[in-house]
């Protein structure tokens, strides 16, 4: 356990952090007075300063989107709510929520990945780990708001950007740092807010974020279920 993960173990009231990330919802900085009580608290605030989580400067309190993940997460430990904290955080709060479950399983994590091929291509997120690439598009919406279409339009376009990078991936090896890797498995996923079962679109998984950490330790074993991209000279393969 680290500093940080120390520090924040010691905050037993989710309900209390709570209150702040939704207080400071798309808010970097704020005032103590802003807040509601108890979270107005000063022994409150001054023990999230101490985690290096809050940082005072000329009167106002900076809450970035790092520690308000940290935060997040601390709080769904404790019981809060899925939807409720995952509301709380802003489209790239919820990309950094993620890369933070990913580097968690030990994955290497590469925000807003941009290529180019006949067209400009962007990744949420390339989470690496021998011999798997993640490529992730990060959804804050999911079936339960009727978004059931969306979504599978969203996983085919991510297999498109996916299929892509494969095609000239010997160009990207080493800014994804798997140089020496012989067999390299590509695989399109999405990555929603909301609290659904996992689900799959033409074998892509579309994993809510509260079951990411399920789906993370489990789905090596599940590998021959998912759509697989190899790149193969230039031209890949989806393996059924």
């Amino acid at each position: 356990m680290n500093d940080e993960e120390r520090a924040l173990s010691l905050f037993n009231n989710g309900k209390q952090l709570q209150r702040l990330l939704t207080a400071t919802k798309g808010e970097t900085t704020f005032l103590a007075a802003q807040l509601p009580n108890p979270v107005q608290d000063a022994t409150f605030l001054h023990s999230l300063e101490s985690a290096q989580l809050l940082q005072r400067e000329e009167g106002r309190w900076n809450f970035t989107g790092y520690a308000k993940v940290r935060v997040a997460i601390r709080a769904l430990q404790l019981g809060e709510p899925n939807r409720l904290i995952l509301s709380t955080l802003t489209w790239q709060e919820f990309e950094e929520f993620v890369a933070h479950l990913l580097t968690f399983h030990d994955f290497q994590t590469y925000h807003r990945f941009r290529f180019s091929r006949s067209r400009r291509y962007e990744i949420d997120i390339v989470a690496s780990r021998q011999p798997v690439l993640f490529c992730i598009d990060c959804k804050q919406y999911g079936v339960r708001l009727g978004k059931a279409a969306s979504l599978r339009t969203a996983a085919e376009a991510q297999l498109h950007r996916t299929e892509a990078l494969a095609k000239d991936f010997a160009q990207f090896q080493v800014n994804l740092g798997c140089l020496d890797w012989a067999q390299p498995l590509l695989i399109p996923l999405l990555v929603t807010m909301m609290t659904e079962d996992i689900q799959f679109h033409e074998q892509i998984p579309i994993v809510p974020a509260s079951l990411l950490n399920a789906f993370l330790l489990k789905f090596e074993e599940q590998l021959d279920t998912l759509c697989i991209i190899r790149p193969s000279s230039g031209r890949q393969r989806r393996l059924i």
